[in-house]
Parts: C-alpha cells; structure tokens; sequence
C-alpha cells in the first residue's frame, strides 16, 4: 500500500520544467567591399607653347615681354661693352645668323670679334641704342601669310621674332648697328635665348 501510495504521489508532482537555453549574440559577419580596380593616373603630358584642341595638353604660360627687353638689353650692352663671351652666353648651342649666309655660332662669334676690333662700339657705352619699348614681338603663326614678314626657316614653333628699332645706329660716319635689328629667340629652361640674329654688317 506504502509503495501505491508513493507512485501515487509522483503521479499527482508536476512535471519539470524543460531547460530553455538563453539566445547568444553572433556578431555578423564582417563584409568586404566588393573590390575595385584603381586604374594609374595618366601621364601628364609635356608642357607646348601650343597644342591642339583635343585630349589632355599641357600649355607653358608664355614669358612675358619684359623677357624680351631684358634679352635684346643685355645684348646691346654686350656689344658696347665688347665681351664677346657675354655674347655667346646669350645663344643657343645652334644659333646661326638668319641672312643667306647661315653662320654657325662659331663664324658668328669670329665675325663679331673682327668688328670690334675695327669698330669702337665702347662710344655708344651709356647711350640709347634701341628704342626697347617699341620693339615689336612676333610668334610664329604671326609671319609668312600674306601681307606679313617672313618667318626664318629656322624659326620653330614657339619661338619668338623680335624686331627692334635702333635710334643710334652709327657714331659719326662709322655704321655700329642696323637700322633694324632682328633676333630670333628661343625658350631654354624659363628663359630666352638667341637662336638666330639678322643684321646687315657695317
């Protein structure tokens, strides 16, 4: 009866209750953009005086005229001064003189030499010899049309013709400079530079 009594009593105990497991956090996973491909920059291209319209260019911003004047000055003192080295200094490796004969800068230099020996151009020292405010500036789209001078065949695109006035051309019946001096100047390293030089000789 003892044991009835005790089955019956676990048959009337509630039933345990099941065990719930508390929810866990899983991080979500870490995502990855998708991958993008970086393409190289493209090259920037060499800095022209002039370029067509169309792709990328680079244009140099052009030197002003105050370069001009300050080239065609330190040449003419060059010349009062008599220093031929402060003359070569101004040309280009392949300067040449723009009359039919071509000098090369070699023939340039040895004819300007005999000049100053026979001419004394130390008498315009301190003189007016240009008017540098008139010189006259010409690119090269500027020359070989119609109606305007003609462009040097050895001016290249980019280069400037400078054609300067000269007030003191002579010194009593001696002829020192043209009445009209002509330089073809050439862009090296920010600077002009003579790349050619047009003048009757005295």
């Amino acid at each position: 009866m003892a044991l009835v009594a005790a089955l019956g009593g676990l048959v009337g105990c509630p039933a345990p209750a099941p065990l719930v497991q508390a929810p866990v956090d899983v991080p979500p996973a870490q995502r990855h953009p998708d991958g993008v491909l970086i393409e190289p920059p493209a090259p920037i291209p060499v800095a022209a005086d002039r370029a067509e319209a169309r792709g990328v260019v680079a244009l140099r911003e052009p030197l002003p005229d105050e370069a001009v004047q300050s080239l065609v000055t330190q040449y003419l003192r060059a010349w009062t001064s008599e220093s031929i080295d402060t003359l070569e200094q101004l040309l280009t490796p392949d300067a040449v003189s723009l009359d039919a004969a071509h000098q090369t800068r070699v023939q340039l230099r040895e004819a300007w030499r005999t000049r100053m020996q026979n001419l004394d151009y130390k008498k315009l020292a301190g003189v007016q010899v240009a008017r540098i405010d008139r010189i006259e500036r010409l690119e090269f789209a500027d020359l070989g049309a119609p109606g305007a001078p003609s462009r040097p065949p050895e001016m290249h695109p980019g280069d400037v013709l400078a054609r300067v006035p000269i007030v003191s051309a002579r010194v009593g019946s001696e002829q020192l400079f043209p009445d009209l001096l002509v330089l073809l100047l050439r862009r090296e390293n920010g600077r002009y530079r003579i790349a050619g030089v047009g003048e009757a000789g005295p």
